[in-house]
């Protein structure tokens, strides 16, 4: 498997199948929008879809073609509407009829989009400590509340998509991602004696999962000594990152509790810095970033399949916004 100094820096690999990858990207400097694209394989053919255009606006973005669709941004294709979306996978429901988002206007509210339509239906958040949506499935829409660091939040809640009623449904801490009924977690194993740096953000070193309706908890993850960032779930799995004092950082997909997990890349690259996003796509993860696009695949590694050029910490990058069509 490559480890170059950047992964940017990886040339870029021709694919060996055609399939056509709903992208986003987002320039800063030409204009404040998201921008939904397709690349087309093996040729790596880049169209912007005039469709695509997610202007920023207060409170996140809005899409320019009828009927407007509002959301936090993020961007992605929704298959079943066969249109973009500015807000996350995580926040639509899987059928893609509808998303949620959370807006701020001295108050929080949550709003619940019927895709087709452009409808909304608005509820107030009350008390809630900057809520996030975290997941939107059958039962409702879960959320948590962030932390300012960027780190793993607290508690998780239930918005009824109906009536608008909220509860809590688990105090746990330190929430990273919230999926079919059970939230991800971050945890500091009693185990490990390390002497860790001082630090605004709480010492972890390991990933747990709470079941929801019973409080039980499961690690999933334990290293001592090493800080596993959770990037996302890919088919239910979690994705996690984690570097070291030479500079070295490794990802990993997790596939079950206890397991060491499968060795995505090793090397130089920071995850966090240069892949702003990710899709699972069978056995495939597309990830994107300031240097392209690029693709995981269990026999060939990390490659970059699109070059996108940004200047780091530029604001500009690229990312997949969705599976491979």
């Amino acid at each position: 498997m490559p480890s170059p100094a950047l992964a940017r820096d990886l040339p870029v690999t021709n694919v060996d199948f055609s399939c056509r990858l709903p992208v986003v990207s987002w320039n800063p400097d030409v204009v404040r929008a998201e921008q939904g694209a397709f690349i087309t394989f093996p040729a790596g053919r880049f169209a912007n879809d005039p469709n695509g255009t997610m202007v920023d606006q207060q409170n996140g973005f809005a899409t320019t073609v009828p009927p407007v669709l509002s959301g936090q941004g993020g961007g992605f294709y929704d298959r079943a509407a066969k249109r973009w979306v500015p807000a996350s996978p995580a926040a639509t429901l899987a059928d893609g009829s509808a998303y949620a988002y959370v807006s701020y206007n001295g108050t929080f509210v949550a709003h619940i989009v019927n895709v087709a339509t452009g409808d909304v239906r608005s509820f107030g958040l009350g008390s809630l400590d900057r809520p996030e949506v975290m997941d939107f499935a059958a039962g409702g829409v879960f959320l948590s509340s962030p932390s300012a660091m960027g780190g793993p939040g607290e508690g998780v809640w239930l918005l009824n998509p109906t009536t608008g009623s909220v509860s809590q449904v688990s105090a746990a801490h330190r929430v990273w991602a919230v999926r079919d009924g059970r939230a991800w977690v971050a945890r500091l194993d009693p185990r490990d004696k390390t002497v860790w740096p001082p630090s605004e953000l709480q010492s972890a070193d390991s990933l747990a999962q709470v079941d929801l309706a019973t409080g039980a908890e499961t690690q999933w993850f334990y290293r001592a000594g090493a800080y596993p960032w959770m990037v996302g779930l890919v088919s239910g799995r979690p994705l996690i990152s984690f570097g070291s004092a030479s500079g070295q950082s490794e990802v990993r997909l997790i596939d079950q509790p206890g397991s060491d997990g499968k060795l995505i890349y090793s090397g130089s690259l920071v995850f966090d810095g240069y892949f702003q996003s990710y899709q699972g796509d069978g056995d495939r993860i597309w990830l994107g970033g300031e240097g392209g696009i690029y693709l995981y695949r269990p026999d060939r590694g990390i490659q970059r399949v699109f070059a996108y050029d940004a200047t780091s910490g530029s604001g500009r990058g690229i990312h997949p916004g969705g599976i491979c069509l």
